[in-house]
């Protein structure tokens, strides 16, 4: 289907077309794979919310954990579909090699990010210092709790707020 509907998008007068997946009406963690932060989703959530919460989210652990480039596979099908029109690929990819790889091979224009500019928003710069061969972020999608909960997103890796 992303490869019929990237053919017909290809027809319109558009930039650039990304690869990414999943819908929120699935469930978030298809689109972002990794770690599943219940405690942290569920931080401000009301007692008996938290139950609930806690039980759905505890169904999630582990049915989408990061795969590195897991969009990758898309990428490859639609490229060559849609032309000239730049593609851009997002999804886990971590390595800097990998991310080259990409490229070099045709399978994308353009490598998007997400989660590792929350970690590290100068890290373009330090790839292309040579001062960095991969992207910090670990998915463990602390930052998207945060989000959930009307905190301040940033990586909180190494912590999540106290009450």
């Amino acid at each position: 289907m992303a490869q019929k509907y990237s053919a017909w998008l290809a027809e319109l007068p558009i930039d650039g077309l990304e690869v990414s997946c999943g819908t929120i009406s699935y469930s978030m963690f298809n689109m972002v794979r990794g770690d599943v932060p219940i405690e942290e989703i569920v931080f401000n959530f009301p007692w008996w919310r938290k139950i609930l919460g806690k039980m759905m989210l505890k169904k999630m652990e582990g049915k989408f954990d990061l795969e590195e480039g897991y969009n990758l596979e898309a990428a490859k099908l639609i490229k060559p579909v849609i032309g000239e029109i730049p593609l851009l690929v997002v999804g886990g990819l971590r390595k800097v090699a990998h991310m080259e790889e990409v490229i070099k091979n045709g399978f994308a224009d353009f490598i998007s990010m997400s989660r590792p500019f929350i970690r590290e928003p100068n890290i373009v710069n330090r790839i292309r210092e040579g001062k960095a061969d991969a992207v910090a972020c670990v998915s463990c999608n602390k930052c998207f709790a945060a989000a959930a909960n009307y905190i301040p997103v940033h990586c909180y890796n190494k912590g999540f707020p106290k009450k």
